[in-house]
């Protein structure tokens, strides 16, 4: 236990002659010193925690090393985004076709469904589609799919000979039990499936898991319901060379739909809400860049040269959105701290602190004005990180005004192309004009000498 010789030099710091007498007052060797007023109190003591505070046993904090350069933390550091859970998703998904197969895919889907038919119309004619009409409609649509890329000349007959093979299979695993019509109905789905998968094999695209899905899904569905089709239209079993090659064209067809479904890739990207949505989330004093910024997403949507840069500029309109939203969001986290009353609070409680006698009020009343000390920089960093968002957000719309002025310098004027017979025009208008000129000249001679 401390001693009154070892609490002597005590006396010197704030709070000190109280333990000093304290210590006096547990040995008996003297009566308590009465405790110092309010005069003798300065402020820098009341902010100063006191030594008689119990000892109570605090996790070790590590120091904070505050940067040197605040600019250069600002930079790194983006800004911080109040309530982020609620921040509502800009996200939209689209399917569009792949800019590689798009231009040719009429094409490919004439080919496939002319080989259909007259694939089906020679197995007919040899006597395959009545021996076995499964294999006979398998056959036709594996041609059709190589018939789509023609070029590919070694993946093409494995296409063809995996479709056969797949619809070989189907009928020896399917219940014979069922009917001729159902047998048949099922390898033939088997038998699309492999060809729309093959046709993604055979593209010259680059192909992933889900192309490879949609094709092979679009292709079971087109073989069947271009059967179905056949059946309704034609007849399950003709014999008719005519005939034969209808249901292979119908088959066909719809087959080759699944060029299209292999040909669709989906994407995702922000856009920035409808103007109902921006005028229920947002106050009216942040509308006016987010109705801007839709105004010139509809034209980027029509008007931009490429997917890449269309995409670009549509979620430079949703940042807009994204900055109005964190910006109005921090300034409702500004309004609710009561920025105001911080200062004189934590006034009004170090003064009281200064005045009080009882030594465990004065620890509480400076703690608390420590709080409203740090709540006060709180505030003053939502301040910064709301002036830093609505930076932010006027220079979006600076960008995106400036883009949709680039899309209208980068596209053809009709005065950059002259049209090809101007020349001749004015050629022609100029010796017209002299010739009108020289009559009207010698009109005027002749008239002088009569």
């Amino acid at each position: 236990m401390a001693t009154r010789a070892d609490a002597s030099h005590l006396r010197a710091l704030p709070g000190g002659a109280d333990l000093e007498d304290a210590l006096a007052e547990a040995e008996g060797g003297h009566e308590a010193a009465p405790a110092p007023g309010p005069a003798a109190m300065t402020l820098a003591e009341a902010e100063a925690p006191s030594m008689l505070e119990e000892p109570v046993e605090k996790p070790v904090e590590e120091p904070v090393e505050e940067p040197a350069d605040q600019a250069v933390v600002a930079r790194r550091t983006p800004p911080a985004l109040a309530n982020t859970a609620a921040l509502p998703s800009l996200r939209v998904g689209i399917y569009e076709l792949v800019p590689a197969l798009r231009e040719d895919l009429l094409a490919r889907q004439i080919a496939w469904t002319g080989w259909s038919a007259l694939t089906l119309a020679v197995t007919g004619a040899l006597g395959l589609f009545a021996a076995a009409p499964a294999v006979a409609l398998a056959l036709p649509l594996g041609i059709g799919a190589w018939a789509a890329h023609p070029r590919r000349l070694l993946r093409g007959p494995a296409v063809v000979a995996a479709t056969v093979g797949a619809a070989m299979l189907a009928g020896l695993l399917a219940d014979t039990g069922m009917g001729s019509l159902l047998v048949a109905g099922s390898q033939i789905l088997a038998a699309g499936a492999v060809a729309g998968l093959g046709a993604t094999f055979l593209d010259e695209a680059p192909a992933d898991r889900w192309r490879r899905l949609h094709g092979s899904l679009g292709g079971a569905a087109g073989a069947g319901i271009g059967w179905w089709a056949a059946v309704t239209l034609v007849g399950p079993m003709t014999t008719s060379p005519l005939g034969q090659a209808a249901t292979g064209a119908i088959l066909g067809l719809v087959a080759s739909q699944a060029l299209v479904a292999a040909a669709l890739s989906y994407r995702a990207t922000d856009r920035i809400p409808s103007p109902a949505r921006i005028k229920a989330s947002l106050a009216e004093t942040y509308r006016p860049p987010c109705l801007r910024a839709w105004q010139l997403d509809q034209v980027f949507a029509r008007s931009a040269p490429d997917p890449e840069t269309r995409d670009g500029l549509l979620e430079v309109a949703a940042w807009i959105y994204r900055l109005q939203w964190t910006q109005q969001a921090l300034e409702q986290e500004i309004v609710a701290l009561e920025g105001e009353g911080l200062e004189q609070r934590r006034d009004q409680l170090l003064e009281r602190a200064i005045q009080t006698r009882d030594e465990f009020t004065r620890e509480r009343l400076q703690a608390t004005a420590r709080h409203l000390a740090q709540l006060a920089s709180h505030r003053d960093s939502l301040l910064l990180e709301r002036g830093r968002t609505a930076a932010l957000a006027e220079y979006a719309s600076a960008y995106l005004e400036e883009a949709r002025a680039g899309l209208a310098l980068a596209r053809v004027q009709p005065g950059e192309v002259v049209p090809d017979r101007l020349g001749d025009v004015l050629g022609r208008l100029r010796s017209h004009a002299q010739a009108g000129d020289a009559r009207r000249r010698t009109a005027r001679e002749v008239e002088a000498l009569a």
